[in-house]
């Protein structure tokens, strides 16, 4: 993924991938496709296009241009993309964008989305909202950071979600998203299935994998199993000490049970088997 936003306008972007990954183009097609959801060109297409809505807000840029930026052949092939993706086309949307005022936009950054809450050690000092301005695709994305002025030493807070568990149990299933971080401290997905009492059954929150310092848009997946004695589901992005992470593009949806499990809960403590059972081993 780093990759791809680092060579995002490059003419040549779909072919160089398989190269840069050491698979045949086949191969990475079916991989990609099979991890993010969309084949390699749309994926490119999405992201051109969402980093078409940037510039619009952001420069004066004139739209032909634009559209020959982002590998498109004329005004009208980009415009009717961009109205696909926005329910506007580029002119109008770059119109209506000009007249929000700084208070208008304040609250639709600040307003509280469906679904998501925060939790944490420390709630009060980090800030949620939207960001128009950091998007991996769509409108926006969701922006967590720390802004207390003290020290952020074993602090964290996440935006999460809980869910039921009655239409999941039985199934593997992904929760899965691309987070972009700005932190000195570590970020990352998170995802837990607790039974009845409360209890974590399955538990994963990148501990091995987080993102620290500044990375680009990263591709961040866990996969956990529901048993039948879930009882809920929990899953977020997270921030722990200082910085900011802007998540986006989250998913949730069962996996097939080829797809390893990222369950981090009695992985490493337990062995696999019984051992020693007559007594006549010893280290």
């Amino acid at each position: 993924m780093h990759y791809i936003e680092t060579h995002l306008y490059a003419d040549d972007l779909s072919e160089q991938l398989p190269a840069f990954t050491q698979y045949s183009p086949f191969h990475f097609g079916r991989l990609f496709k099979k991890r993010i959801g969309q084949t390699v060109g749309d994926y490119i297409r999405t992201r051109r296009v969402t980093d078409s809505a940037r510039l619009l807000r952001l420069t004066e840029i004139e739209i032909l241009e634009l559209a020959f930026h982002c590998g498109y052949q004329s005004q009208e092939a980009f415009t009717r993309v961009f109205k696909g993706q926005y329910g506007l086309p580029p002119r109008r949307y770059r119109q209506i964008i000009s007249t929000l005022t700084d208070k208008e936009r304040q609250h639709m950054q600040t307003n509280q989305l469906t679904g998501w809450f925060m939790s944490g050690t420390h709630t009060e000092e980090y800030h949620f909202e939207t960001d128009s301005e950091i998007v991996h695709q769509g409108v926006q994305s969701g922006k967590l950071r720390h802004v207390s002025d003290g020290s952020a030493t074993g602090k964290f807070a996440t935006m999460m979600q809980s869910i039921q568990a009655v239409d999941y149990r039985g199934k593997r299933m992904m929760f899965a998203g691309f987070l972009k971080t700005e932190a000195t401290g570590r970020a990352g997905a998170w995802f837990r299935v607790d039974d009845i009492s409360g209890d974590p059954l399955q538990f994963d929150n990148m501990s091995d994998r987080s993102l620290t310092g500044e990375t680009d848009w990263t591709y961040c997946a866990i996969v956990l199993d529901v048993p039948d004695e879930a009882l809920s589901l929990h899953f977020g992005f997270l921030l722990e000490e200082a910085g900011t992470v802007w998540a986006d593009s989250f998913s949730f949806h069962e996996v097939e049970t080829n797809i390893p499990s990222t369950n981090q809960l009695g992985q490493t403590s337990l062995p696999r088997t019984p051992v020693n059972l007559t007594f006549d081993e010893r280290e």
